[in-house]
Order: C-alpha cells, then structure tokens, then sequence
C-alpha cells in the first residue's frame, strides 16, 4: 500500500532504552510490524552502532542510508526479491497484452492523475520524512504512506501500462527520503506492480475493460456493479500485498505465524481510513477527473496533519523517557523502576513464580571519582551499567536506583539461580577494561590495568521464601548488601531463612582466586 518504510541496518545502536523495550513490551518486534502497503521495508529494532544521537535518551536520527544492493540479506532474502521483481515484469507484460489499446481518456485521467500524485508527493514529503524519523526513534518501523491513495486509483482506472508509469514515478520521488538499500526499495516498487496489475486483471474480468463514467456510474443500473467491483479490486490490491510480505517476512525473520502480518490498532485503523480515502478517488474521478483535486487537497491536509500529530506524540514520548529513564545510563531511574519491578512481582506471585530481586553497590566509588573526576566516575557508571545488560536476560529489569547504587529484578528466578545470576554480574563488572577517557586531554585509563578492578557487592532476596513485598525485599537485599561491604565486598551475600522461617543473613559467595 505504499507504505512500510524504514531503514534496513543503516541506522542502527544499542542502549539502555532498546534494553527495556525487549524487556517489557510484551511482544516482539515482528508482532507488531503490519504490513500496510508497499512490503519489504526491513522490520526489525534499531541494535546497531550508527546514527546520531540526541543526547543519551536512547532516540537515534537515522543518518543518509548507503545506497546498497542487497545490504546484509542472505541468499533466500535475496532470491525472494529477485522472484518478487521477476513476477511484477511478467504480471505486468501479462495485464498489457490483455488490456485496450490506451484510449485519449485514458490518456486525459492519467495526466490529472500523475500531476495529482506527483503535486501530493511534493507537498507532504517533510512531513513523511517526519514521520519516518519519528517512527524509527521509536522503533515502531511499520509506516503507512498515504501515497497508495493514486496506487490504487490508477490501478482501477488505467490501463496497466499507464498505471505503472505512475506508480513508478512517485517511487522515484519517494526514493530520496527512503533510507533503504536499492533493492529494498525496488522490491517495494515491484510489490506495488504485482498489486496493480492484479487489481487490472480482475478488473477487466468482472466489469470488462470498460468502466461506466460519469453520473451514470452511480445510477441504479450501474451502481451495485460498480460498488461491488471497487469493493473486490480493493481486497485484491491489499490481499497480493499482504501475501508478499508476509513471504518476504517469513523468510527474512523466519516467522510463519499469522501475527506476523498484523500490527497495531492505530496503524490498522489509518491502513482502512487510507483505503476509503482510495476508494472516494476512484468514485471521484469516474464522476469527472476534476474531483480529483478535492481528493488531493484533502489527501495532502490529512498527511501533514498526521506529520504534526507523529511530532507531538515523539515529544510525549520523549517526556514519559525523560521522567522513568537516568540519563547517565539509560536504565529505568526509582521513578520507572518502581511500577514495573511491582507488576513483575505480582504476574510472578499470580502465576506461582519465584522473583528475586539485587541490590548491588560499586565498592570504593569515591576512590573512582577522586581519581578519575566526577567526568570519569561518570564513564565507570556507564560501564557497569552495561555489564548488568550484557549478564541479564531481555525480561530482567534492571534500574539505577541513585548514585553508585543499582537494583535489579529477575523474574521466575530462584534462590539458587538468583545467586548464580549475582556471581556472574560480579564476575563481569571486575573484568571490565574499559577505557575512560579524562577530560581537559588527559591520558587514558583502562579498568582494570592501569587501575585497580572495578568491584561491585551485591544483595540478594528472594519471592516468595524471604517476602512478597517489593520494598521488603528491597531491605532485606539492602541488609545483605551491608554484610557483602562489611566483611570485604566485591561478594554476593543471600538473604537466608532458618528452620522457624526466620530470616536472616546469610553467607557470602566468596569470589575464587582466579576471578579475583
């Protein structure tokens, strides 16, 4: 339907807040991807290193995309691509053999056509670049471009060869703000052929090559033929769609459920909202190719104004991020920490589960800033913060709690696995050798070599065998916090219960010689 566009792997980074979206959206990034138009757009999360940052919120501004060819697709991505623009020529070649030689009418609805579509293309291409953007930072890469509005009227109202001449013309405005490899935007293209030369096909085989123009088109002789073949034409153009990209996204992503073609509530209901809008063109335009020009100044009003609402909703956004995330880190703060680490606990006691729960503090962490300033305590922090992602599952929540100290919840986790888990986080902040770089040009210091380890002691209490209540077990980790510092830190030290059920402190894990 013109629409899913995104990047492909040219913008990609990995921070704090992607952290929390795989952890706590519920679903995965293909679960809400929808195919609404053109398929082939890569869905997929922004993980990797590029793109510029805004500060250290977690937004990425996708940068100019390289134009490559196939990108990072393998071999079956690739051959599914190459069938796809294969098929769009054949089916193409195909609907022209079989369709009129092209009538001065035809002639005179495709050039109010083409100027309709190419005017609309230039008056909304800021704010569908808006709106690209704004979908990227927020990782929601499904987009519906509205630009299926003239796709899907010329395929009703051209011949073929007429109708790809425009469908292809619009791409080709479209392509300087794609931000995608060539042959992701070429099989987009080809995806919108197939559509248009399948929507001609059945068109030409219920109603025949010609179409009732004018008032009479809407009398009751014609009417219900009319209505009932614009009806079928639509499910058609939006059916081949969904079928390509669901292949397409079966053999990129290697899901095969159905969920994988479905998407979000307010992407559905703009994909039916757009599909009207279609619909009253083709109508328009049967009556007299002058409507058309209402149709588009309709079309481009609704386009901005959407551009607008996806800027506003980015910066609401951007200030629900603000109020729960640490800015240093990109963790949860206290104030996102809380309701989550509470919904996690309850879904884990309804369901019978255990849940633990971390305290952890970097031992001597004033040493760090008196050493290394407050500019190298800061990179320290970072560092540590990363170590906690990298040794925690996507479904942990992990939160800066305030200064150098850090909480942790691991959901469905016992007593003996939260130690494990615990001993491995430790193991991982000692090993860190990161480099900080200190300010005003001084030399480099790396972790652990040209400083002594980065150490951490961690706390742990347990669901339901120590208490059900969050704050409860935030004490109880926070008392076995105190015992780890106390006889010597960098040690995990688990909350334990006597035989009366009585809870106490229990033994620290003492770190081995070799980890030490």
């Amino acid at each position: 339907m013109g629409g899913i566009q995104t990047g492909s792997g040219c913008h990609d980074r990995t921070t704090g807040l992607d952290h929390r979206i795989r952890a706590n959206a519920g679903h995965s990034e293909l679960s809400v991807a929808r195919f609404t138009g053109v398929p082939f757009a890569l869905s997929r999360p922004l993980n990797g290193a590029e793109g510029r940052v805004t500060g250290n919120r977690g937004w990425v501004v996708p940068p100019r995309c390289q134009r490559r060819w196939t990108a990072e697709f393998d071999r079956p991505t690739i051959a599914v691509l190459l069938g796809t623009d294969t098929a769009a020529v054949i089916a193409i070649a195909a609907a022209a053999w079989l369709a009129p030689t092209v009538t001065v009418g035809d002639l005179g609805v495709f050039l109010v056509l083409i100027a309709c579509a190419l005017t609309y293309t230039e008056l909304t291409a800021a704010s569908e670049q808006r709106r690209r953007l704004v979908r990227a930072q927020r990782g929601s890469v499904e987009f519906i471009d509205q630009a299926s509005i003239w796709f899907f009227s010329a395929a009703v109202l051209l011949p073929p060869l007429l109708a790809v001449v425009l469908v292809v013309a619009v791409r080709l405005r479209r392509y300087r703000i794609a931000l995608r490899p060539l042959a992701v935007w070429v099989g987009n293209t080809a995806a919108v052929v197939l559509s248009v030369a399948a929507v001609s096909l059945v068109r030409d085989a219920v109603v025949g090559p010609a179409w009732p123009t004018g008032a009479t088109a809407l009398t009751a002789d014609h009417g219900l033929m009319f209505s009932a073949a614009l009806g079928l034409t639509a499910v058609v153009y939006f059916v081949v769609d969904a079928a390509l990209v669901a292949l397409y996204r079966g053999v990129r992503f290697h899901r095969w459920d159905l969920s994988a073609t479905l998407g979000s509530r307010e992407d559905n209901l703009l994909l039916a909202h757009t599909l009207l809008v279609a619909l009253g063109a083709v109508v328009a335009a049967v009556v007299t190719p002058a409507a058309l020009l209402a149709v588009l100044a309709v079309a481009v009003m609704e386009t901005k104004t959407l551009g607008r609402l996806a800027a506003r909703t980015a910066d609401r956004d951007q200030l629900r991020v603000d109020a729960t995330t640490d800015p240093l880190t990109g963790l949860y703060n206290r104030r996102g920490f809380e309701p989550v680490a509470g919904g996690l606990l309850a879904a884990d006691r309804e369901a019978g589960r255990p849940t633990a729960v971390l305290m952890l503090d970097l031992d001597h962490f004033k040493r760090w800033n008196d050493r290394l300033t407050h500019f190298g305590g800061d990179q320290v922090l970072r560092a540590v913060a990363d170590a906690l992602r990298s040794s925690t599952r996507g479904s942990d929540l992990v939160a800066r709690w305030g200064g150098e100290e850090l909480a942790v919840v691991l959901p469905d986790t016992t007593v003996e696995h939260a130690r494990e888990a615990a001993e491995r986080i430790r193991v991982a902040v000692r090993r860190l050798d990161t480099a900080v770089e200190l300010p005003a040009g001084g030399p480099r210091v790396r972790l652990g070599h040209d400083t002594p380890p980065c150490t951490v002691s961690i706390g742990v209490a347990c669901a339901p065998d120590h208490g059900t209540d969050l704050t409860d077990l935030q004490q109880l980790a926070d008392r076995a916090l105190g015992t780890a510092k106390r006889n010597g830190r960098d040690q995990v030290v688990v909350i334990g219960t006597t035989a009366d059920g009585e809870v106490v402190i229990g033994h620290p894990r003492l770190p081995d010689a070799e980890q030490r």
